[in-house]
């Protein structure tokens, strides 16, 4: 049995990402089961496989932890974790998604139960270095979306052993190509974004390139898919989103926050997906959802990205510079046959690599013989 432990909803309607990975993990083994804080069926998963322990919501906020003597703090996540360690048996896999001291935590009790404990990263450990705990617990495997998260953390934590990468895969039947002969878009080509609407996604990057565009008289539309937090902002605005708005050229439409169909769907309108990250991007899913999709990417040449194009489908660009995103954009709006070929390496390269199938393949290796 493979227990999934998350600090987020397991819900369709929030859209979040480390959920929607747990789930097309569990659509490939029917004995998993995920533990939440709050959770329904509305992702394709029975009730009867999700554990809703509503304590888990406090431990989720991660409000004056750090106030918490560290023994204390074990106890309490412990005893709230107890609906599920009741249920552990020898030989059972206990596997925590980005939640540090929940496995520093829980590791001595699931190791007692002589069951197996993995840790899934999907977000950077950076700036964890201070605290001490990855430097006190040894779970049996840690996996990683990215090769680039795993050297990092290498780097950081030498200390760390039995360390894999398994990227994220895209559910083809939510994303797919649209169908042959088909023509949604207008007369000009439409870029899309899809993501969070924060500074490190690079989204006004992408403004000022589009501004570029339009100064060059190059006919095109950008679709700006997403809000300012994961799930929705649920109306409220931020500085950073204002000052998108408030830059934009015409040529740019804010189309709210979007989830599962809804997203797929934007991509199969679009041309182009743009991926204007600035940071040290994790992996970056829409990505290979875009590619899945059979339109290729402008994305920024940071994190595990690099990794998804080594086979074709996206076009890298420095990131933080609008002139070089222009230049990439242009290139594919103007260029019709370039884009059908980039898109078509991309479909390729997505049906190798990046299908669910091909993933849980990966982690069921790991879990099987190697931890």
């Amino acid at each position: 049995m493979i227990y999934h432990l998350l600090d987020e909803p397991f819900s369709a309607e929030t859209g979040l990402g480390v959920a929607t990975v747990v789930a097309n993990i569990m659509r490939f083994d029917a004995s998993s089961v995920v533990v939440c804080p709050q959770g329904d069926d509305s992702r394709g998963i029975p009730t009867d496989r999700i554990m809703v322990i509503p304590g888990l919501k406090m431990l989720a906020r991660r409000l004056g932890w750090h106030y918490l003597p560290p023994s204390l703090r074990r106890t309490i996540i412990v005893r709230t974790f107890e609906p599920m360690i009741s249920r552990l048996r020898r030989g059972d896999i206990v596997w925590c998604h980005n939640w540090p001291y929940v496995a520093w935590a829980l590791e001595p009790t699931i190791h007692a139960k002589e069951a197996k404990l993995v840790y899934h990263l999907h977000n950077s450990i950076a700036h964890f270095v201070k605290r001490p705990v990855f430097r006190s617990f040894t779970p049996d495997g840690m996996i990683f979306n990215s090769e680039a998260m795993r050297q990092e953390a290498l780097v950081l934590f030498p200390h760390l052993k039995n360390t894999y990468t398994v990227h994220n895969g895209a559910d083809e039947a939510l994303f797919y190509p649209r169908p042959a002969g088909t023509e949604v878009s207008p007369s000009v080509p439409v870029v899309l974004y899809v993501g969070r609407l924060v500074h490190q996604k690079g989204v006004h990057v992408l403004i000022e390139a589009m501004r570029i565009l339009q100064e060059r008289k190059v006919g095109a539309i950008c679709r700006v898919v997403g809000s300012s937090h994961a799930g929705g902002d649920k109306g409220k605005a931020t500085p950073y989103v204002d000052s998108l708005h408030s830059s934009s050229p015409p040529s740019v439409q804010f189309e709210g926050f979007r989830s599962g169909t809804g997203i797929a769907e934007e991509y199969r309108s679009a041309d182009i997906l743009c991926c204007p990250s600035i940071w040290q991007e994790p992996f970056g899913n829409v990505n290979i959802e875009a590619m899945a999709c059979g339109i290729p990417v402008v994305a920024s040449r940071v994190g595990g990205i690099p990794e998804i194009a080594s086979e074709g489908g996206i076009l890298l660009v420095e990131p933080d510079s609008a002139v070089e995103l222009a230049d990439a954009l242009q290139r594919l709006i103007l260029d019709k046959d370039l884009r059908a070929r980039i898109g078509a390496e991309g479909l390729a390269s997505f049906k190798r690599r990046f299908t669910w199938s091909a993933i849980v393949r990966q982690h069921h290796e790991i879990a099987e013989s190697r931890i």
